[in-house]
């Protein structure tokens, strides 16, 4: 009698056991997938936030990405600012193929924003050949030091111009091509212009 009566027991607590197994299996399997996904939409948003962040300055890009509320706001500062174009670029263009063109310009805006980040200025904007960067915004070192680093980083660009006039050279180009400067310190009005839906920080 106590044999029988500990069969369906046993058969219970089996089965029992038996499905909160299969419950335990089926939830480890359902957090591993949701593990997987979170990870592959992680590596997703990292990947479309690198190829975001190519589109602005590193250091608006960290104040973006520093929690600061993003507002149609500006202020007065004291900047300097930096202004260069190519001497003899637009004539150049003209004899150049539009992808021989496109190499060279790509080129020497990628050696000049090295050099502009390594300096620690800020790139408005491109404007075809010509630059425009500031230093004192989004953070500054100071008045002094943000005239100094942009002044070093002008003299580099120079210098760092005849090590890119061989490289064109050997490509067939060459004309000359010089930079040309202008460097100035003063008030200015800096922040976010545009409209609530699409800011333009300059």
């Amino acid at each position: 009698s106590d044999a029988a009566m500990s069969l369906p027991s046993m058969i219970g607590v089996s089965i029992y056991f038996g499905l909160v197994s299969l419950f335990m299996h089926q939830r480890r399997v359902d957090l591993e997938a949701r593990v997987i996904k979170a990870s592959e939409e992680h590596q997703d948003l990292r990947m479309k936030t690198w190829k975001l962040s190519r589109y602005v300055s590193p250091q608006i890009w960290r104040t973006i990405f520093s929690g600061r509320e993003v507002r149609l706001e500006t202020s007065r500062k004291r900047l300097t600012v930096f202004f260069s174009d190519i001497k003899g670029f637009t004539e150049l263009s003209e004899k150049l193929e539009a992808e021989q063109m496109t190499d060279m310009l790509n080129h020497y805006l990628s050696e000049m924003s090295q050099i502009i980040h390594k300096y620690g200025g800020t790139i408005d904007k491109f404007i075809g050949d010509a630059i425009m960067v500031f230093f004192g915004d989004p953070t500054s070192r100071g008045a002094q030091a943000d005239c100094l680093a942009c002044v070093s980083m002008a003299i580099e660009m120079k210098k760092h111009m005849r090590i890119m006039q061989q490289h064109w050279v050997s490509q067939g180009i060459e004309t000359p091509l010089e930079i040309r400067m202008g460097i100035n310190t003063g008030y200015c009005t800096v922040g976010n212009f545009g409209t609530e839906q699409r800011l333009d920080y300059t």
